[in-house]
């Protein structure tokens, strides 16, 4: 399995790249083609690997969040597995209480979805919000929600551990639903 991973924190990637590399003897061989430290060094990386099988990503780093990538390389890579890893709580993502899905979310997507087009498009409009996950905050979404809406494999909390790791890669092999790890 080819394997490419951004996080903003060193010490994040090289806790990603440890329980990666432990889990060779069980799922291996796997292939680290490269780590980022934003969004756009992911979306860099793998274009420049489309053979890529697994992206992680953090989903807040600066010039361009987990989520803002996410959407991107769904659109425009031929990427199956996208996971979005975090270390924050849904609360603190989204900066509000968690809300219920009706048509007051319905209505929040489709706004958006009007930065997602942005975001895609790779087009940054002045005043305008262009990042996917500050979207998120300002309608007070869950970002757990919206990255399964935007089609990821799943959501992985922080710390990253070998047997969340192995949690995930088991996960992988055996459903196509979206996965939850270690979500409190």
């Amino acid at each position: 399995m080819k394997i490419i991973f951004a996080d903003d924190m060193a010490d994040m990637r090289d806790s990603i790249l440890e329980s990666l590399n432990a889990l060779n003897e069980d799922f291996g061989p796997l292939e680290i083609l490269g780590q980022a430290k934003d969004g756009r060094e992911l979306i860099s990386l793998v274009e420049r690997n489309p053979s890529v099988d697994l992206v992680l990503t953090d989903l807040r780093m600066p010039n361009m969040d987990g989520l803002s990538a996410l959407v991107y390389l769904k659109a425009n890579c031929n990427i199956k597995n996208i996971v979005v890893i975090s270390n924050e709580s849904f609360v603190s993502i989204s900066r509000a209480e968690k809300i219920k899905v009706d048509a007051d979310t319905e209505e929040k997507l489709a706004l958006l979805d009007k930065i997602a087009h942005r975001v895609i498009d790779d087009e940054v409009e002045e005043g305008k919000i262009n990042s996917i996950l500050i979207g998120c905050e300002k309608l007070r979404l869950d970002p757990v929600q919206v990255v399964e809406y935007y089609g990821a494999s799943g959501y992985m909390r922080k710390p990253i551990t070998k047997r969340k790791m192995h949690g995930l890669f088991d996960e992988l092999n055996k459903t196509e639903s979206f996965i939850n790890i270690g979500i409190v």
